[in-house]
């Protein structure tokens, strides 16, 4: 980062004590953890066990590091938590933010709890009288779902390190934005950053050392935790010191909502808001519409933007520049391209094999409703256009998609125009496109700085289980999610419950993977039994480590953006249930 100085949130968004003193911990009549933080007040906690080794380890879940962003603090950047009286009961897993799928099966008494309450985070550890390296883990989502709870540390905490996943607003209450002040965008990236502010004031209290924190993170939030890295006002060497980035970069196109005082006002409308309505008056219905029909009109929304406009014009769930608070003025991609970049910071990146079927579903399905398939003019013709649009990635002067068709597609595909035979191709287009391209990118820009420190992989394992669906019925679909977009999580989380239990062959890799990711965090060096040694990014696309059965060291990053085409079978169609 440029020579910035000042306190880690330069704005004045948050203020920070100086002055720390040492928590007191105890354990209450039935062997419950008690921690005293100093400052805050008293927490209750649990236990649980390490999947391996049935190691203890102490949790405290959904400690509140904000005050609830209710009423007129709905939208808005986080206030930190007040001290309290009495003794916080975090031993069991609360709601997160709220999210519309989920709503809808809350019972009576989860609706009528205080939904926006849910600024909160997670800590385990297993000796609070340590200084261990820390691991906060953002969680993705594509920002508006996912939850804390749903990122246990059973696997993790086999290793010495202590683990915090942070809880931030997920969808329009952490994301819409008419980049006024009364939403001013980015709340839910404000939060992430109030939590690792958090982090360095209290995790000694845990056990932890705030002089080793590394910020592990997936998908979205891979993309807000590496824009945050471009930001002139948020010193990042002050939050954290090495990062770990999972199938994610802040140069994706699904990472900014490019309309967000149009997209702000469509949700209203579709929520009963009138037409003609001037903006404060959007701002004053949205500050006051019930959650439930603020998440309601959000998925309307979503649902009507994507299929017409494609992911870059979709409201209350990306990141926006030009925003008050100053968080981000312009693209990161700009940022970097006028040098200011971090140029300290240990990385470990990567992405998935097949990162492109997570897409290619959203792809296929609004393809139907336009009524598309099947049209071997179109399939032929205008189809990359077609999904460049979808992609967020619209193509005026027809480079990209004459690029793309040059690299992904031979003559006999686009003759026979058989969108079934495509499949594959459009699977590479997707995770080049989405995932791969931005992510070597960000590996580019942090290996000029630092050749030694940073290490680039393609996870190539294919276990028992599968996350491809994200609960969609992908029986409709022609394809299957080969290597999928959040497989890799059930190698670092037992989530979700039905892939918590892993065959053999599967935890040699949990535990493989684990100890690099951990190993990374501890001494800035990926290593593992059963694992050749990882060499660093020392040239422009490699070299990069092929997570599989057996690892191996590849030379040139750019051969894994035809990964499909290499085995088209990989995705070809298979029972398998989705989780």
């Amino acid at each position: 980062m440029a020579s910035f100085r000042g306190v880690v949130v330069r704005s004045g968004i948050f203020q920070r004590s100086i002055f720390q003193s040492r928590a007191c911990f105890s354990t209450d009549s039935t062997g419950n953890p008690v921690i005293d933080l100093p400052g805050l007040g008293k927490l209750k906690g649990s236990s649980t066990k390490g999947a391996w080794s049935g190691t203890n380890i102490f949790q405290f879940l959904n400690i509140r590091y904000a005050e609830p962003a209710n009423g007129e603090r709905r939208f808005k950047p986080p206030v930190p938590v007040k001290p309290w009286d009495g003794v916080e009961d975090v031993s069991t897993y609360k709601l997160g933010s709220p999210v519309y799928y989920c709503m809808k099966k809350y019972s009576p008494e989860q609706l009528a709890q205080n939904q926006e309450d849910c600024i909160n985070l997670c800590v385990y550890t297993k000796d609070v009288n340590a200084k261990k390296p820390v691991i906060v883990y953002v969680h993705g989502g594509m920002f508006y779902d996912g939850a804390a709870r749903h990122f246990p540390p059973n696997y993790i905490m086999e290793k010495d390190v202590v683990l915090v996943v942070p809880q931030y607003r997920l969808g329009p209450l952490g994301f819409l934005s008419t980049r006024s002040k009364n939403i001013p965008g980015n709340a839910g990236v404000l939060d992430v950053i109030l939590a690792l502010e958090w982090v360095q004031k209290n995790i000694s209290n845990f056990g932890g050392d705030p002089s080793q924190v590394t910020v592990m993170t997936q998908s979205s939030g891979a993309c807000m935790m590496s824009a945050i890295m471009f930001s002139p006002v948020v010193d990042t060497e002050k939050l954290f010191h090495k990062l770990i980035i999972q199938s994610g970069s802040c140069f994706a196109s699904w990472g900014y909502d490019q309309n967000p005082q149009a997209n702000a006002r469509h949700m209203a409308e579709l929520a009963g808001c009138a037409p003609k309505a001037t903006l404060e008056e959007v701002e004053a219905f949205l500050l006051e519409l019930d959650t439930y029909k603020l998440l309601k009109a959000f998925a309307q929304h979503y649902r009507i933007g994507i299929q017409k406009k494609g992911i870059d014009n979709v409201g209350g769930c990306r990141m926006v520049t030009g925003c008050p608070n100053g968080l981000f003025p312009i693209l990161p991609y700009h940022t970097m391209r006028k040098g200011y970049v971090r140029k300290n910071l240990p990385l470990l990146i990567g992405t998935m094999k097949h990162d492109g079927t997570f897409a290619l579903l959203d792809i296929f399905l609004v393809l139907a409703q336009r009524k598309l398939l099947g049209n071997k003019t179109v399939n032929s013709y205008s189809m990359i256009d077609v999904v460049n649009q979808i992609m967020g990635m619209d193509d005026p002067n027809g480079v990209t998609s004459s690029l793309q068709t040059a690299l992904f597609f031979s003559q006999n595909q686009l003759i026979e125009g058989n969108l079934a035979k495509m499949l594959p191709s459009f699977s590479d287009v997707a995770a080049t496109c989405l995932m791969k391209g931005p992510t070597l990118k960000l590996a580019q820009v942090n290996a000029q700085h630092q050749p030694n420190n940073t290490y680039l992989y393609s996870f190539d394992y294919r276990g028992e289980h599968t996350r491809f669906g994200f609960g969609v019925d992908v029986n409709q679909l022609p394809f299957d999610g080969g290597v999928h977009h959040n497989d890799d999580l059930m190698y670092l989380f037992p989530y979700p419950p039905k892939a918590s239990k892993l065959n053999d062959a599967d935890t040699t890799i949990a535990k493989r993977v684990v100890d690099l990711w951990t190993s990374f965090a501890c001494d800035g060096v990926p290593k593992a039994e059963g694992v050749p040694e990882w060499p660093s990014m020392s040239r422009v696309c490699g070299p990069y480590l092929k997570i599989d059965s057996t690892f191996t060291v590849a030379e040139n990053y750019t051969d894994e953006f035809k990964a499909t085409l290499r085995d088209p079978t990989a995705i070809a169609k298979k029972h398998k249930p989705s989780l």
